[in-house]
């Protein structure tokens, strides 16, 4: 972990990567988000909202919430994938 969170611009960010590579066909509500990285709500939002900017997830509102999963039509998705597999074989 320690290495995507050099690679990534935040110890956040690098969590929610990894938890949406790791699940790449679930949807996450943000709430359920922090137990899952042990980061807190304003910083999972600020990140989120980074991620969605360059298209890495993608959001669906569903009622009063918003879900987020992985793009995999994302055009580095491929490389992303390889990166967190081999940074986080460990942690599997």
């Amino acid at each position: 972990m320690k290495l995507l969170e050099n690679i990534f611009a935040s110890k956040t960010q690098a969590k929610l990567i990894k938890l949406f590579y790791q699940n790449p066909n679930q949807e996450f509500y943000q709430r359920e988000l922090i137990p899952k990285t042990d980061e807190s709500l304003g910083s999972i939002q600020y990140e989120l909202k980074r991620l969605e900017t360059i298209n890495l997830i993608v959001s669906q509102k569903v009622k009063r919430k918003v879900f987020y999963r992985l793009n995999r039509d994302f055009y580095l998705y491929p490389e992303l994938r390889n990166i967190i597999l081999k940074t986080t074989q460990k942690d599997l």
